[in-house]
């Protein structure tokens, strides 16, 4: 049986997918959704977990975190900002 994450779905990223990119992660549309507006946001090394990015990766996904939901209040002002 094939293994799915073998590549890793997250480095075949295609550039026309991504939304946003800085050094150290990029987001990009989901391609199962389950809401509109579903972005992932993916740290470039890989890692077991959250826990084990370093702070520098961890401000890079804030960052685009951040990017994101401005822009995505932008295109829907009917959106809800939680932060």
């Amino acid at each position: 049986m094939r293994d799915p994450n073998n590549p890793c779905i997250f480095c075949i990223i295609r550039k026309e997918e991504l939304i946003f990119e800085n050094k150290l992660a990029y987001a990009s549309l989901d391609s199962y959704p389950v809401s509109k507006f579903h972005i992932l946001i993916v740290p470039k090394r890989h890692v077991e977990n959250y826990f084990q990015l370093s702070p520098e990766e961890i401000n890079a996904c804030n960052e685009l975190i951040f990017k994101t939901k401005e822009n995505i209040l932008k295109k829907d002002s009917t959106v809800k900002a939680l932060i």
